[in-house]
């Protein structure tokens, strides 16, 4: 090897800005791609050495590639037992904290014998969080920097892990180093998408290593042989090489050492790499092909099995080995392993058909009779997975793939799991005595498969592999084992968001089930079918199946369906009117839950609870309700699924009542989620955004939460992005595109069962309807007829729809009020009335936007001094929440009705000292174009502007449009009614 790095100026001086910025209290993700043997590896080392002179922390892991499915978390166990040798075992204990006994499935010699035994399927986001907080707590003590090798053979919970802290760093010393195979990354490789995803949101920086030019790889080899190399020399090797470090130094070894003639070289690296191997001795030589069948690494014991030597003559073997720097020793404990795997892969093809299948069957055979030798059980499965595929011993491969679908899931690794079962499907058809040797029927194992996809995000391969479980199964099969089926089969459908599907689904379960149900099996039926029906919008008929669920429960003690059952119950009581014994029963479940440690029942209870304290605008018990909630999540290890629900209650809570900076942190981009989960906290943050002012911000955040929400029609989202769709739209003067969006919102049927989501849609399409008439009017010209003819329609329509809450009175009056605004006709009275609602409900915003047009009739009617305190208070909560285009508003009012607030200053009065804001003067108007204005607002010819002021008409022609541009209308008539309107043409 070079005892210099070379030709890698560039991108070695860009890692070290990188860790400097790190080092001084920011965070970066950075990407080191290139072709296999380009120097990636060699790259990072600097940098990892250039950390730790620097006081970061940093540590290595790298992903290996196994046949028949992957080791999930593989890079992290290498970081976590590098970091077992460097810390004493008190600093380990606090360091792991309550994660010891989940971490310590993935590394058995964590295990303090203190391990939870579980049941039933493990949350995929469990080990994930654990890991997650495990290194923010190490980048919490001192600079820290990871580094993930070999990305293209990254198993999907490494990517789900790399994901969530790329999303997450932000604030951390943390310094993230990916390398990756570029040539090695197929078109759907899901690293791809992600890498591609970073660099739009410039959450990456890319290096991609390219080949050495003749110059630099020239200089690679006289750092080498610490001398100047010939011409010729260099030719040859560049020539051969192609550019390629790794090849060069392959290469040069082999020369070195005799084993090349320098008249002949072999064109392909795989003979440049076995010529080294070639020289050892016979017994190196043997332990190398052993090696190179065990994956990456080796344990020495399990060499020592498999190699069939004494330890007296595996060591001098392996110490020629580790000399001739084929194998390195693994400070982190776990043996021996190869320094290039390209070196691994090339002796591994070497070897004969047979020796290969030999050596892998020997593998599987010593890792039975010795399990402790693969580490944890998760690793022994998917070892011996591997291991009897290789070996064609197709019955074990098939045991061996179930138990490793089954241990992925338990770990909470579901995409493995996944690939263990269907690579189980793929060989069933293959031996005879299947279901014997599996443990389970072909039924079972599709089922186990499709729960497995779908937790992975898989779900169209999900649905395929339930729907052929459900046909094998067939009409005649096991009522019960059938309703499961359909039930997983149905949420699979609501997942995908078809829900037209979803809801014939559920009713083809609900015609299957017998009328009176008897067993556990079937009270968790109802449970789930109650759940699906509320999912839906269908309260009533969700009411209805969680009755019969809770009576079912209770009569065959099947508490967790209880619980689940309660939860809905109280929702649906919430949306009938029956506040009190809706929070109630929600929280008893949510009691029930905790207590129980049924950590999916409890997560839902409290996201419910905070959501019905929304709905009864209590925004301080919603507040609470999420924080207590987030205790449970974080214990259950659901914080990016219903972790992100609970936070999207707590920073809707905070934004309704209008505390807004807590809002914005509450709602901070977290760890990255997907579907509904992502969608909900950026529907929000986008409705944050406009209401402030942000509509690039606003924008961003709605067409990514479309994206999230794109397959899901729920009126629980489809009606907040109708709502921030159309707020966009007006905050850009288009009116029309609008009400196009409200009008396809209030277009659907809800079936009367959703009025929640439907006021605050009502109500916006009413204040469309009188922004178009004063627009109208601005321009001079009567109302459009159908401004008066639509909103009548909706003054109607608000009639009929329920109004439960503060918060749908509140909307109610709003409608009401628009109307009169439209109609010119009681508006004092009208706002009057919503400002009172607005109080009612404890809404910030609404409040302060009810004050202003309070304010802004009340002055047209003459009362300035109740205008003035109504708009004071508008202006003074429009300040506190931070929404811009409402202070403007306010402000604009205050100073064109000439209203004297405790905000603002005294208003000119005749005779005053000093003169007040004029808004004239703040939009660019001249004290001789205001003059203008004034005489074109009373109707004025440019010829009499002229006479009246001593000006040629030239002049005035020449005024009038400068005025016309700084006012941004373009005629006369628009000029006039502006300054009507907005009081700018009063002395």
């Amino acid at each position: 090897m070079s005892p210099v790095l070379v030709g890698r100026q560039t991108e070695s001086k860009a890692l070290s800005e990188t860790l400097e910025r790190v080092i001084g209290g920011q965070s970066a993700t950075v990407l080191v791609g290139g072709e296999a043997g380009v120097g990636k590896s060699r790259l990072v080392q600097e940098l990892i050495a250039q950390a730790r002179e620097g006081g970061a922390r940093a540590l290595v892991g790298g992903c290996v590639e196994l046949d028949g499915g992957g080791i999930p978390f593989a890079p992290v166990v290498d970081m976590l037992r590098a970091l077992a040798g460097e810390l004493s075992p008190a600093e380990l204990n606090t360091l792991l904290g309550s994660a010891r006994s989940e971490i310590s499935r993935l590394m058995p010699e964590l295990d303090d014998g203190r391990t939870a035994a579980t049941t039933g399927e493990r949350s995929p986001s469990t080990m994930l969080e654990l890991i997650l907080g495990v290194i923010f707590r190490l980048a919490s003590d001192r600079p820290l920097v990871l580094v993930f090798e070999d990305l293209q053979w990254a198993d999907r919970s490494s990517l789900d892990l790399i994901s969530l802290l790329v999303a997450s760093a932000t604030g951390r010393r943390l310094l993230l180093v990916f390398t990756v195979r570029s040539d090695e990354l197929h078109r759907a490789h899901p690293f791809r998408r992600m890498a591609a995803r970073w660099e739009q949101q410039r959450a990456v920086e890319r290096l991609e290593l390219d080949r050495l030019g003749r110059r630099d790889v020239a200089g690679q080899i006289e750092a080498i042989l610490d001398e100047r190399p010939d011409g010729e020399l260099v030719e040859f090797v560049f020539e051969r090489s192609e550019g390629i470090p790794l090849f060069v130094e392959e290469l040069l070894g082999a020369m070195r050492d005799g084993g090349i003639d320098p008249d002949y070289l072999p064109p392909s690296l795989r003979d440049v790499l076995l010529a080294r191997a070639d020289r050892l001795s016979d017994s190196a030589e043997h332990v190398l092909r052993v090696a190179s069948a065990a994956a990456r690494w080796v344990p020495e014991q399990l060499l020592l099995i498999v190699a069939r030597l004494s330890e007296r003559e595996l060591y001098p073997a392996l110490r020629e080995a580790v000399d001739q720097q084929l194998l390195v020793v693994d400070s982190a404990g776990r043996g021996y392993g190869f320094r290039h795997a390209l070196a691994r892969a090339a002796i591994h093809d070497d070897l004969l058909p047979g020796e290969r299948a030999q050596l892998h069957k020997a593998y599987a055979q010593a890792l039975e009779d010795n399990n402790e030798l693969a580490g944890t059980g998760l690793d022994l499965a998917s070892a011996l997975a591997h291991h009897w595929l290789a070996a064609h011993d197709l019955p074990r491969a098939l045991a061996a793939a179930v138990r490793a679908g089954a241990a992925a899931a338990a770990a909470g690794s579901p995409s493995a799991a996944q690939r263990h079962y269907e690579l189980a499907l793929e060989l069933w058809t293959q031996i005879p005595e299947a279901e014997e040797e599996a443990g389970l029927d072909h039924p079972q194992l599709l089922d186990a498969a499709a729960a497995s996809a779908a937790l992975a995000g898989s779900l169209d391969r999900a649905l395929a592999l339930m729907d052929q479980a459900v046909a094998e199964v067939g009409s005649g099969g096991p009522p019960e084992r059938r309703l499961r089926l359909l039930v997983r089969r149905a949420t699979i459908l609501g997942d995908l968001g078809r829900d037209q599907d979803y809801l014939e689904a559920l009713e083809q379960v609900v015609d299957l089930l017998p009328g009176e149900v008897t067993s556990q099996t079937g009270a968790d039926v109802l449970a789930s079918l109650a759940r699906g029906f509320l999912r839906l919008d269908k309260v009533k008929r969700a009411h209805e199946l969680s009755r019969r669920a809770l009576d079912a429960a209770r009569a065959v003690g099947a508490i967790e369906a209880q619980r689940d059952a309660q939860i809905t119950i109280g929702h649906c009581l919430v949306y009938q009117g029956d506040f009190e014994e809706g929070v109630a029963s929600v929280k008893e479940a949510a009691e029930g839950a905790r207590r129980g440690r049924m950590g999916l029942v409890a997560a839902r209870a409290f996201i419910n609870l905070s959501d019905i304290y929304l709905m009864l605008t209590r925004y301080d018990d919603a507040v609470d309700t999420a924080d207590e909630g987030m205790a449970v999540v974080e214990d259950a290890g659901l914080v990016r699924t219903a972790g992100v629900f609970l936070r999207s209650n707590r920073t809707e809570a905070l934004m309704r009542a209008g505390r807004w900076e807590e809002a914005i942190a509450s709602g901070a981009p977290g760890p990255e989620s997907t579907g509904v989960y992502a969608g909900a906290m950026l529907l929000l943050r986008a409705e944050l955004h406009v209401l402030a002012g942000r509509q690039s911000e606003a924008e961003l955040d709605l067409r990514e939460s479309a994206r999230h929400l794109r397959n899901t029609y729920s009126v629980q989202w489809a009606f907040p992005q109708a709502v921030v769709e159309a707020e966009l739209a007006c905050a850009g003067g288009d009116l029309d595109r609008a009400r196009e969006v409200v009008d396809r919102a209030l277009a659907r049927d809800t079936g009367g069962e959703e009025q929640r989501y439907l006021w605050p849609v009502m109500s916006l399409a009413a204040r469309i309807e009188a922004e178009r008439a004063l627009a109208a009017r601005d321009d001079g010209h009567a109302a459009p007829s159908d401004t008066e003819r639509r909103s009548q329609a909706l003054v109607a329509r608000a009639a009929a729809v329920p109004r439960l809450t503060p918060a749908d009175h509140a909307h109610h009056t709003r409608v009401l009020a628009e109307h009169a605004r439209l109609m010119q006709q009681d508006e004092v009275n009208a706002w009057g009335n919503a400002v009172e609602a607005a109080r009612a409900a404890n809404e910030a915003f609404p409040l302060a936007y009810a004050l202003l047009r309070h304010a802004e009739a009340l002055s047209g009617a003459g009362n300035l001094e109740a205008a003035a305190r109504a708009a004071g208070e508008a202006l003074a909560l429009a300040r506190s929440m931070g929404a811009g285009p409402l202070i403007e508003q306010t402000e604009a009012l205050i100073r064109r009705a000439r209203l004297r607030t405790a905000e603002t200053p005294p208003v000119q009065t005749p005779g005053s000292a000093e003169a007040p804001p004029d808004e004239l003067a703040q939009l660019g108007l001249t004290a001789r174009e205001r003059e203008v204005l004034r005489l074109v607002a009373d109707g004025r010819s440019n010829s009499e502007i002229a006479q009246e002021l001593f000006i040629s008409r030239k002049t005035a022609s020449v005024h009038v449009s400068n005025i016309l541009s700084k006012l941004g209308v373009t005629s006369r008539v628009q000029a006039a009614a502006v300054a009507h309107r907005r009081g700018l043409s009063r002395a």
